[in-house]
Parts: C-alpha cells; sequence; structure tokens
C-alpha cells in the first residue's frame, strides 16, 4: 500500500519566484498537454501555460516555439466587489500541493476582506485527465465566514504569455446550455491550424448553501477572451462547489476539432467529477504497477524518483501509440516554451530507456519521430553541403532544425552571442543511431527496422562519411571542427565521444546489413539499391580500417579533444571568480571557461558511460578522477553519467550525491534558470530519466546481454532494496536487488 502523503509536494511561497519556481513544480499533464502549476486566477504575468505536445508556431523574427492554449479553467474570485488573487494584500493564507501519485494539483487560498468584514476561502483540485487526454477538470469549492455577493468570473482566457508570440488568432467564441458552456475556436498564425477551446461550469449547488441561488449569469466577450460572469449571495459559513471542464483539440488531432471539443465537454458533464477522477487514477495506477521504482532503506531517495518517473509520464505521448504520428519529448518537456519545445538529444539517451524497459511501445515511437523527420535531417545536411542525414539539434514537427545561430544572449552589451550548436554537434546523429541500437537489442523487434530505422542508420553513415576529413599525414580519417555533449568548447577537432559515437553508426549499419543479409536478402539489397548505398558502403568499410578514436595516454586518460591538455589547468573556483556578472554564459568565444580545462558535463565520461564493456575499470577510474574535478555540472544531463560511471568503477557511495542532485532537481527546483540573458527554465526530463538510469542501470547493475537480465548489485551503503519492473521480449519481469543477490519473477 502507498501512503499519498510520501507523494505529495507543498509549498506557501507567494514571490514572484516562487509562482515562477512552483510552476514548474506543480506541473501536471498527460501527455497531450502539460500545464503549469499556477493558480485559477493566473494572469500572463504569472506564466500560466497549457502546452500542446507536437503543436508549433513561429511570429516575425523570433523563436519558433510549441503553441501555449487558451486555458478554459480560469476563474477569478470578485467578493464584494473586490476581485482577489493569490499573493495579493487581501491573502492571509495561501497553500499549492501536488499529488504526484495521480497527478493532482490543489490550492487553499484565503483572503481577508477590508474592515474586518470577514474571509473569503477557496479550495480547487485540477488534474489533466490521463484516459481522456484532451480533458482538464477543476473542482471549485467556495466558503465565507461572512454573509456576502460572490461573482466567479469563469472562462476561456486567451491573454497567456508566450515567449515568443503571440501564435493564435482569428478568434471566434460562442456560448452554449443557458450560458454555461463557452467556446474559443482560433487559429495558429503560421499554419493556420484550427484549435478549439472548451469550459463548461457545473454548479453542484444545494438552494439552502446559497441565496437566491446563482442570480445572474452574464457572459462577455472582452479582449482577452470570453467569460460568464456568475453572481452568487453566500450564506454565513456556507460553501459552495462547482466543476470546470475544459476540452482542447486541434485539427491536427481531428477533423473537426469544434465538435470533438464539445462531445468531450457533453461527455464529461455525463460522467461527472466522480466517475472521471476513477477512470484518472485507475490509468495511474496501471502506469506505477510497470513503472514504479521501490527503494527500501532511503526514504528522501524514493521521493525524489517517484517525483522524477511522475514528470516522465505527465509528458510522456501514450496518446501517439494509437496514430499515424509519432511524437517524441521536448528537452524541458511541456513546461513551457522553453529550448522552443525541441526534442534534443535527451530523448534517445537520458529518457528512451527508461520507457524502453517498462514500456517499449513507447520507446518505438521515440524512434518512428525519427524516422518521420528523417527528411528535415536529410535537408538539413543539404543546406551544409553534406550528403546522407544530419539531424536538428533542436527538432520540432518536421525534423528541420530550430536552432538559431544565436543561443545566448550577452549580458554585458545586451547583444547575442554567435553559437555553433546547430552547425556543430553532428554527434545527435550518431545519438540517434545509438538509441535504436538499443531498442533492437532489447526488443528484437526486425519490423521497425524494415519501417524506417535502417534506411535512416543508412543515412546518417552517408552524413557522417561525407563530413570525414582524411589526414594523409597520420593516414587516417579524423572529424574536425565539432562540438561534444561539453557545450563550453565549440568548434574542436576529433572530441572523443563523437568519434566514437561515429565509429558505432558504421559498425550497426554494417551489422545490419549483414544480418538482413542472411535473414532478409530481397529488403536489403532493395534498401541498399534504392538509397544507392553500394558505393558508401565500399567506403565506409574502407573507413574503419583507418578511422581515429582517441586513446588514453600513459596515465589511462583519455583527451577530450586534441589540445584540450594544453588548456589552462585550473580550478572551478578559479573560473567562478571570473565571472563579472552571475548570469554570463561561461562558453563561446569569450567565456570564462572557453581557455581553460573547466567543462560544462560529463564528455569523456559519457563516452565510458556508454561503451563501459570496451574499457577496463582502471581506464574508468582514471578518466573519472581526473575530468570530475573540471566539470562545472552546468547541464542535468551531466551528474547521472558521473554516478553511473562510478557505479561502474565500484564506488556507489561516491556516485550517491550526484544521484540525488539529478533526482532532486525539479523537485526542489534547484537549477540553472538563465544561459546569458535567455531564459532556460522548466523541467528536466533528461534528469529524470537520468535518475532512473542511476537507481537501476548504476545500483542495481541492470543490463541485457543476450536477451537476458544482468543484474550486478551494487547498492549504496544504506539501501536495503530496491524493486523495479522490466519489460522483454513482451514479458514483464518483477526484480527484487538486494546487497549482493537478487530475485526474478515473470509476472506476464
Amino acid at each position: 500500500m502507498y501512503n499519498l502523503s510520501d507523494w505529495d509536494i507543498s509549498d506557501v511561497g507567494q514571490s514572484e519566484e516562487d509562482v515562477l519556481q512552483n510552476g514548474n513544480r506543480l506541473l501536471t499533464g498527460n501527455g497531450y498537454m502539460g500545464r503549469r502549476g499556477v493558480v485559477d486566477e493566473a494572469e500572463a504575468q504569472d506564466m500560466p501555460a497549457t502546452i500542446l505536445s507536437g503543436l508549433y508556431d513561429h511570429h516575425g523574427d523570433l523563436w519558433r516555439e510549441p503553441v501555449n492554449s487558451p486555458d478554459p479553467l480560469y476563474s477569478l474570485i470578485i467578493a464584494d466587489n473586490i476581485p482577489v488573487r493569490a499573493g495579493d494584500k487581501y491573502t492571509v493564507f495561501h497553500e499549492q500541493t501536488l499529488n504526484f501519485r495521480y497527478g493532482i494539483y490543489s490550492r487553499h487560498t484565503s483572503w481577508q476582506l477590508p474592515a474586518d468584514r470577514g474571509k473569503v476561502t477557496v479550495r480547487t483540485e485540477r488534474y489533466a485527465h490521463m484516459e481522456n487526454v484532451h480533458l482538464l477538470c477543476t473542482r471549485f469549492t467556495l466558503c465565507a465566514d461572512i454573509s456576502c455577493q460572490i461573482v466567479l468570473k469563469q472562462g476561456i482566457n486567451h491573454a497567456v504569455r508566450d515567449l515568443n508570440g503571440p501564435h493564435l488568432g482569428n478568434f471566434h467564441s460562442w456560448s452554449l446550455q443557458s450560458k454555461r458552456i463557452l467556446g474559443l475556436s482560433c487559429k495558429t498564425l503560421e499554419q493556420n491550424i484550427p484549435l478549439a477551446v472548451l469550459s463548461a461550469f457545473v454548479p453542484l449547488f444545494q438552494e439552502s448553501e446559497v441565496l437566491n441561488f446563482i442570480i445572474k449569469t452574464d457572459t462577455v466577450n472582452e479582449e482577452g477572451g470570453i467569460f460568464s460572469y456568475h453572481t452568487i449571495n453566500l450564506k454565513e459559513k456556507a460553501a459552495v462547489t462547482f466543476y470546470i471542464y475544459g476540452a482542447i483539440y486541434s485539427d491536427i488531432d481531428v477533423k473537426e476539432p469544434v465538435t470533438a471539443a464539445e462531445d468531450q465537454i457533453h461527455q464529461a458533464i455525463k460522467e461527472g467529477w466522480d466517475n472521471l477522477l476513477i477512470t484518472h487514477k485507475t490509468r495511474w495506477d496501471k502506469i506505477w504497477h510497470n513503472g514504479d521504482v521501490i527503494i527500501e532503506g532511503d526514504e528522501y531517495a524514493q521521493r525524489c524518483l517517484r517525483y522524477s518517473l511522475y514528470h516522465l509520464w505527465l509528458i510522456a505521448p501514450r496518446h501517439s501509440i494509437a496514430t499515424n504520428r509519432a511524437l517524441s519529448i521536448p528537452a524541458r518537456g511541456l513546461s513551457g516554451q522553453t529550448y522552443k519545445g525541441a526534442v534534443f538529444w535527451d530523448t534517445e539517451m537520458f529518457i528512451s530507456p527508461y520507457f524502453l524497459a517498462v514500456m517499449p511501445e513507447l520507446a518505438a515511437q521515440f524512434i518512428r519521430y525519427r524516422i518521420q523527420t528523417l527528411p528535415g535531417a536529410k535537408r538539413k545536411a543539404a543546406e551544409y553541403g553534406y550528403r546522407g542525414a544530419f539531424f536538428a539539434w533542436e527538432s520540432q514537427e518536421t525534423g528541420d532544425d530550430a536552432c538559431s545561430d544565436f543561443n545566448v544572449t550577452d549580458v554585458f552589451t545586451g547583444r547575442p552571442v554567435r553559437t555553433y550548436f546547430r552547425d556543430k554537434q553532428i554527434h545527435i546523429s550518431a545519438d540517434v543511431v545509438y538509441s535504436i541500437k538499443n531498442y533492437f537489442d532489447i526488443t528484437r523487434n526486425l519490423l521497425l527496422l524494415k519501417e524506417g530505422a535502417l534506411e535512416l542508420i543508412l543515412e546518417s553513415a552517408r552524413f557522417f562519411l561525407s563530413y570525414l576529413y582524411y589526414s594523409p599525414e597520420h593516414k587516417r580519417y579524423e572529424v574536425l571542427d565539432v562540438i561534444g555533449p561539453d557545450e563550453y568548447h565549440e568548434r574542436v577537432n576529433n572530441n572523443a565521444f563523437t568519434n566514437k559515437m561515429i565509429f558505432a553508426v558504421f559498425e550497426t549499419a554494417c551489422n545490419y546489413i549483414k544480418i538482413f543479409k542472411e535473414s532478409d536478402p530481397e529488403f536489403i539489397d532493395d534498401l541498399i539499391n534504392r538509397i544507392n548505398f553500394k558505393d558508401d558502403l565500399l567506403f565506409m568499410e574502407n573507413v574503419m580500417q583507418h578511422f581515429y578514436i582517441p586513446q588514453p595516454d600513459n596515465r589511462g586518460i583519455i583527451e577530450q579533444f586534441d589540445g584540450y591538455f594544453r588548456l589552462e589547468d585550473c580550478s572551478l573556483d578559479t573560473v567562478r571568480s571570473r565571472l563579472k556578472d552571475p548570469k554570463e554564459y561561461w562558453g563561446s568565444s569569450g567565456g570564462v571557461a572557453t581557455a581553460t580545462q573547466i567543462i560544462k558535463q560529463a564528455d569523456v565520461v559519457t563516452m565510458l558511460t556508454l561503451f563501459n564493456n570496451d574499457y577496463s575499470a582502471e581506464i574508468k577510474k582514471a578518466n573519472l578522477d581526473y575530468y570530475e574535478p573540471r566539470t562545472e555540472h552546468g547541464s542535468s544531463l551531466s551528474s547521472c553519467m558521473y554516478a553511473l560511471l562510478a557505479c561502474e568503477t565500484g564506488n556507489s557511495d561516491w556516485a550517491y550525491p550526484f544521484f540525488i542532485k539529478t533526482a532532486e532537481i525539479d523537485i526542489t527546483g534547484k537549477s540553472k534558470h538563465f544561459a546569458g540573458l535567455v531564459y532556460i527554465g522548466g523541467t528536466h526530463p533528461a534528469g529524470n530519466g537520468g535518475a532512473w538510469l542511476t537507481a537501476i542501470r548504476g545500483f542495481c547493475g541492470f543490463s541485457i546481454e543476450n536477451n537476458k537480465i544482468k543484474i550486478v548489485p551494487r547498492l549504496p551503503e544504506h539501501w536495503k532494496k530496491v524493486s523495479f519492473s522490466v519489460t522483454l521480449s513482451g514479458v514483464e519481469h518483477k526484480i527484487t536487488v538486494l546487497k549482493d543477490n537478487y530475485t526474478q519473477e515473470i509476472i506476464s
């Protein structure tokens, strides 16, 4: 049995910083939409957002980003002609809570009316329905310790804040059923994609609780949306409850979004709050049955890890499995418009492994997303004069790169700074291939390769073949002018991680060609002929014989890139002391870290973690000891890589603080919010996935070898045992890891 108190987080903060942080910390969602944890009366400055997965828009010369839907749950209390909002001068109590067992946000706020006239209190509960993913549900309870008149302004607010908007126009509104159901249709500005938003007000009043029930309901079209004004005369110490249901559809989802939204609203009213809550919780129960990790001996780690897994599930696009449109997970999930709502390498390297273990069909969707965006990757390669597929560093729905040439702003001049993330982080194509190989190793599903994944692999290999440089002096193929995972050092040569990943692409391509030559020669011959890969295959086989991968020196340390050891070798504190502004960006041409060995995040360490069977424990430890003091951990992707490698070297207790740093990143909200002057706040799905990686692959030593589960227990000192589930070849296994052994049980 679960103790629900173990699944709750609360906050009483009312400052602007608290509002910003809690928008992320108290996030709810269901994979189709993410709803920031703001109060019901939130205005644009509070950054309210209902972000829709896979729907983007471009405004003017600003960054292209996900669409922030109009808010169908907006509710403002006007008590005796005074509009009251959380944190205003009338607020005497305010608390917000998230139950992350079931993804339910709640708030409790009280206001003291002027002249000691008494208090008005509101309590609400809200969730994004996990079964009916287009549906939002709120239960709203009002009470007062005096008799007073309450006017509830409720409806659809489209005066929401965009980072780079506005994104919606052509608004049209209407009302149904005595103005208790409001509708708003609009279109995105770039592609004219229709969007329909409906809101229903459903009272649950007893006439004895109010004077004259609802006196009047006026519907008003205002500049910021369409609203109904419900006037209620409350008796002293009376309480009234009502429900608000919101539905959101675009014509990407259905051909008639207005009809679909109206049908969803009518169905929600018919089912009612109690039945809707049961189906919502039932879906979460199924998710936790397969996806939970139970830690005994460490309540704080348990809480942080479960909260991390919650954040993965609330952004997981489960609904796309039944459609022909595959979706992936953006770097900031559905917590806002940061990073343009784009898909990075985070999904393949840090997020996908969890879903591959517990819901492989969703991991397959991430691969299908890349298959569907392959044309965009080919366009990008051609743009730079290369062949094959160069995947977007920041990928949106078409696979074309949303990454700009200027990603940070100088804090001193206010001018944008040229960065080369889009141009030079070529390892992204190799990351995609690495993820496909992981999927095949665990599922043995050749069908996905035939659906387009193998073509993707070959086109990625072709891109790298066209990118390589042959050094006549060294008689080898090298990789010049790139950025590895460490973004503080741009345009370097022979980044060890990048070179190793590229070679793995060539190996993977050759291995799969060999597999299909034996199992389905007609398919592979047809594919090679169709994409004209025969000459590339011969070239690739030659390249592999003369390809350069940096090797350990006599100390066992692998140089991160050519010339790295010649950079200034100084401490993190030294570099930090050179900052003139805490928001300075450390990298690019003039950053404080650029000319030093201080790196942003795990780079060589990531390579050693991903290819741990290729390196000895001594080499792993030597590089761990060398690079960790030189790592700023300026990315949520970093700490888990160090933790994993530490576990590989038998030092789980050393790894534990890095695990905690990863697992608690969103529950505490302690993370970077700015790169230069650019806001980069939001949740951290890669960190959430990294927490699971560390707990299961690191501390439990879980891996799949030859289609069999392998466990090497290396739990932290104070952990008693860990229980989790994995699905292998369609069979669910329940695994319990103890200090020195483990048990494995087939569930289904």
